[in-house]
């Protein structure tokens, strides 16, 4: 099925896109939203264990995704964070300080549980470059 706005241009990184019919971001003019990203490593199909790395890896997808669209994590303006636990916050906030420590977009965190039970990080992220 095609895109039905030739505006938009729609970001893919795996097959989960399709199978879950959505799509890792969409660029509409000078807007790119990223999907909710989790921590897998798309090179090697792997899901780590630990927090950080997940939050490390969904960065590397966020910034993947971003590029495909032609845009940089500094142009992010907004992120939601989802983590399945409180207890990860303290793994997985010197990797949001690592990234966003000097762009602070506005922010929101949740703790929620996430679709799959190994998945600890989620971050949604909209960037603006006009």
């Amino acid at each position: 099925m095609s895109d039905p706005d030739p505006k938009r241009i729609l970001i893919e990184l795996s097959d989960s896109e399709e199978r879950y019919a959505m799509s890792r971001a969409v660029v509409q003019g000078d807007w790119c939203f990223v999907s909710g990203t989790v921590g897998y490593d798309y090179n090697t199909g792997e899901l780590p264990d630990d927090p950080a790395q997940q939050a490390m890896n969904a960065f590397a997808n966020i910034m993947a995704a971003l590029d495909g669209g032609g845009f940089e994590l500094g142009h992010t303006v907004r992120v939601q964070y989802t983590l399945s636990d409180r207890a990860h916050m303290d793994a997985v906030l010197p990797v949001i300080r690592q990234h966003f420590g000097a762009i602070r977009p506005a922010a929101t965190m949740v703790i929620a549980d996430l679709v799959d039970e190994r998945m600890k990080v989620e971050i949604e992220v909209t960037a603006f470059k006009g």
